[in-house]
């Protein structure tokens, strides 16, 4: 079937299959109607028959109702009507027709006689009427051969006129632009044909024509460029015989099928053509790097930058880089192309930066050696300096609590006059000082040798900021300095935290804060920043109006044994309070930061996210 028949049986199937569908259509739609009137005219039938038989069967009048009886089987869609009942003769009367009945409907009713509107009525007979649909079946039947002549009608149309609009528009203007390829393909190149209409096919005739024209610009292109491409071949075979590199080409044997001067020089050839011998032969190659290249090329396709040993001129070593690959030649043939690269300077170069390495690589292993041992120094003086300072504060820990026991014993005896009192007590004073000295030396002798561990428990923070706050408060009172504490309304009751370690660093804070004020007042507050169910995250704040610092002296706040303030005030401390109290609080995972300005005052602030007990 050639284009135009397709597109006209095309044309006509999905012209007949529009026409079936809508002609289904209707003749559901027609059928459904006469059913509905069919039932309709039962129901009004069966109706009538209810009211004009009660009379008669009562009156036992049964001329009137045989006369009835033929009245409702003169309707042609009455197919049989049987009546039951005592005032029938012989209790029944029935009318059927002889032939049988096509898709009968069936009504089954009673006959009630009323002698008035509002009496009540008396059930007198029982009904059954069958109507047959033949009326309904014949219209269906004439509305199908309707639809059926229509179809023939609209596909036989549908064809003729597809197949001659087809002839018109398509198969003519195709027939027209085969004739202009084959007239192309034959070397009439620039032949044009005529474009009839503005439509898809004269658009196509027009690229037609455009593409002859270029075939004819390229086939005259091509006649200009084959002498210019004889040029480039020379160019080549300049650059290829005169390239610094070598360069070369070989079957997929190995064979030679060509190589520049360069390479022939690296390997010492002189006049002999290469053309033809094996490269393994050429180049002195050991057999177990060719069969690496060989591995390499089969299995990628190329190889880049192998640095392999050929024999080069004079039998010499000859290091060389090479870079090769696999080319597809006409009739599935294929060769190998490369470049080799001499690198033996570079080499000589690279094992000479080998042996530097290497000897560098020695001294480093010394210096590395002489490093460890001094670190082993280093760490067995920080653990004599740990034993020495833990064995010299239990033994200054000894007598000093003797001292301290017995001076707190002579205070408490009256009859001791005043002048002494003073003296005891100044000498228990300094005895107090000297042990919080000692305690102060072991706590910082403990965290730099990392014994120092939490030991979080349920603790009461109320509880525990006002203990620190008893603690300095006295101090305060007596430098007439002002002492709040401010806690926030929604602290927790009970948190998990090492309390002996936190009341340790808020006493450093607040004590330094007192220390360093000579007007004014010392604050303590406690602000909750986030709350969780299960942990909470708290800010604490010690805050002063004192000497205040400079930013040079707070470079060197948390310095051991490191005291920023006037030499006035140095008296009494070792500088580590701070130290620790910092070391303690990373431990905790926080850190201490201060904001200070000199004159105006100090503010030491740390925030910690604590587990809810």
């Amino acid at each position: 079937m050639g284009l135009q028949t397709r597109l006209a049986a095309g044309i006509a199937l999905v012209a007949s299959l529009i026409v079936l569908a809508v002609g289904w259509y209707w003749t559901a739609r027609e059928e459904a109607d006469l059913m509905d009137g069919l039932r309709e005219r039962e129901a009004r039938m069966a109706g009538l028959i209810e009211r004009g038989f009660a009379g008669p069967i009562w009156n036992l009048d049964h001329v009137a109702i045989e006369n009835l009886l033929d009245a409702v089987m003169a309707d042609p869609e009455v197919h049989a009507i049987e009546l039951k009942g005592l005032g029938l003769r012989g209790g029944e009367a029935k009318r059927e027709r002889d032939r049988p009945a096509s898709g009968p409907l069936t009504r089954e009713f009673n006959i009630t006689y009323q002698p008035a509107a509002d009496a009540p009525g008396t059930p007198v007979a029982s009904a059954v009427l069958v109507f047959t649909r033949d009326l309904v079946d014949e219209q269906i039947h004439r509305t199908r051969l309707f639809v059926f002549e229509l179809l023939a009608g609209v596909v036989a149309a549908v064809a003729v006129a597809g197949y001659l609009l087809v002839d018109w528009l398509v198969r003519r203007p195709v027939a027209r632009l085969g004739a202009l390829a084959q007239r192309v393909a034959k070397g009439d190149l620039g032949a044009q044909e005529k474009v009839e209409r503005e439509d898809e096919l004269g658009e196509l005739t027009m690229r037609f024509n455009a593409m002859s024209l270029k075939l004819r610009s390229a086939a005259d292109q091509v006649q200009l460029s084959s002498e210019g491409l004889r040029a480039s071949e020379a160019r080549y075979r300049s650059l290829f015989e005169n390239a610094t590199v070598g360069v070369f080409q070989a079957d997929a044997d190995g064979c030679v099928l060509s190589m520049n001067r360069a390479f022939t020089q690296m390997l010492g050839l002189g006049a002999q053509s290469p053309v033809g011998r094996r490269l393994l032969d050429l180049t002195g190659m050991s057999r177990e790097d060719m069969r690496h290249v060989a591995g390499i090329m089969n299995s990628q396709g190329r190889i880049q930058q192998a640095q392999l040993q050929l024999r080069g001129a004079g039998g010499r070593p000859l290091w060389v880089e090479l870079n090769a690959h696999w080319v597809d030649g006409e009739g599935g043939l294929r060769r190998i192309e490369g470049m080799v690269s001499d690198i033996s300077l570079r080499r000589q170069a690279e094992a000479e930066l080998t042996r530097h390495r290497e000897h560098l690589e020695e001294l480093v292993a010394e210096r590395t050696a002489e490093l460890s041992e001094a670190k082993l120094r280093a760490e067995a003086a920080n653990q004599a300096k740990g034993r020495f300072l833990a064995t010299m504060s239990h033994e200054f820990r000894t007598p000093l609590n003797a001292i301290l026991g017995f001076t707190q014993l002579m205070q408490m005896d009256a009859a001791i006059p005043a002048g002494q009192q003073a003296k005891l007590q100044l000498m228990r004073d300094s005895g107090l000082h000297l042990l919080e000295l000692i305690n102060d030396v072991l706590d910082m002798a403990s965290i730099e040798a990392g014994k120092v561990s939490l030991k979080p428990s349920a603790v009461d923070l109320r509880a525990l900021l006002d203990m620190a706050g008893d603690s300095v408060r006295l101090r305060a009172e007596q430098k007439n300095l002002g002492y709040g504490i401010d806690i926030d309304m929604r602290l927790p009751h009970l948190v998990m935290v090492d309390g002996q370690r936190l009341r340790q660093v808020l006493l450093n804070l607040l004590a330094n804060a007192v220390k360093f004020t000579d007007s004014g007042s010392v604050q303590l507050s406690a602000r909750v920043l986030e709350q969780q169910p299960d942990q909470v995250r708290l800010r604490f704040e010690v805050a002063d109006s004192g000497i205040g610092m400079t930013p040079a002296q707070q470079a060197r706040l948390f310095q051991a044994f490191e005291q920023v303030s006037d030499a006035s005030r140095h008296l009494g401390g070792t500088g580590l309070g701070l130290s620790i109290s910092q070391q303690l609080v990373r431990l905790m995972g926080s850190q201490i930061h201060v904001q200070s300005t000199a004159g105006q005052g100090s503010s030491f602030v740390f925030e910690l996210k604590l587990p809810l007990a």
